[in-house]
């Protein structure tokens, strides 16, 4: 079953078509810019889907992946930048909401030199299972029900994937201490035009796209005080990255980064810190 939805920022209904890609519409809000799909799989297909890593459209849509050690060095890059010295100096208590395979959670660890007591929560069991091989503590829980309290929470590459991102945000707040902190990440893309878009765009598993600008705005809506912002290349050019891009850069309905590693605009892979305002 479909449904039909509104802009998630700013409750518009109106939008304009934007791109289309494995039978679904993705529109731009006309009010504010965001991207969405609508109409997008109800809240039980797309549980489902996320718990087994298989989107229904034109063409199943695989999403789990394999654990990928680039992106684990590349975490430890924007902890760095991010965070500087601040994870070594006491002990901290992290929830990674979506946490894949666990690659940040092992950058974390490792960075932090042990101080930062990190828990994972993924509902992909298959994502689960490989993080649990590799020693992680990963679990899976409704967080509306959950009682802990957390110095941190992350949501990484997580946003895109949100039936209703601003509700969501707004949740986390029972989760974290007294200026506690959020750190999310997520391409800065909606001001691109259609031309522009990174393909494929893995509709339904995103479900909208979003700028600096509206996620900014969603954090302080939801009572989060912006600390710092890091852009990076969406890319890490490892051979075997370089690879698939080149391949990219002949098959159809594809983007190579090959083309735009060196374009500021392209420098998309957003992340955000931010702070609970009391």
């Amino acid at each position: 079953m479909m449904i039909d939805v509104n802009c998630y920022y700013c409750q518009s209904e109106k939008h304009t078509f934007y791109a289309e890609e494995n039978g679904f519409n993705l529109v731009k809000c006309t009010e504010c810019g965001l991207l969405y799909v609508t109409p997008r799989p109800e809240i039980n297909t797309i549980t489902r889907a996320h718990q087994y890593g298989m989107h229904e459209g034109e063409a199943i849509l695989r999403t789990t992946g394999r654990y990928s050690t680039a992106r684990s060095m590349k975490y430890k890059r924007v902890l760095k930048d991010l965070y500087n010295s601040e994870l070594v100096h006491k002990h901290r208590k992290w929830l990674d909401i979506g946490c894949g395979q666990g690659e940040f959670l092992s950058a974390l660890t490792r960075y932090s030199k042990g101080k930062v007591k990190v828990t994972g929560l993924e509902p992909n069991q298959y994502k689960r299972e490989s993080a649990r091989k590799r020693g992680l503590v990963v679990e899976y829980f409704d967080i509306e029900d959950c009682s802990e309290k957390y110095d941190n929470v992350s949501l990484l590459n997580v946003y895109s994937h949100l039936p209703n991102p601003v509700d969501f945000i707004a949740s986390i707040r029972q989760l974290l201490n007294q200026e506690g902190e959020i750190l999310i990440q997520t391409g800065d893309v909606a001001h691109f035009t259609s031309a522009e878009m990174y393909r494929p765009m893995l509709l339904p598993d995103h479900l909208s796209f979003t700028s600096q600008e509206q996620l900014s705005g969603m954090l302080e809506r939801c009572g989060f005080q912006t600390i710092k912002i890091a852009k990076y290349p969406v890319v890490s050019f490892t051979p075997i990255n370089i690879l698939k891009e080149s391949a990219k850069l002949i098959l159809p309905g594809k983007t190579s980064m090959i083309r735009c590693f060196l374009n500021q605009k392209y420098r998309t892979d957003m992340y955000i810190r931010a702070r609970l305002v009391s």
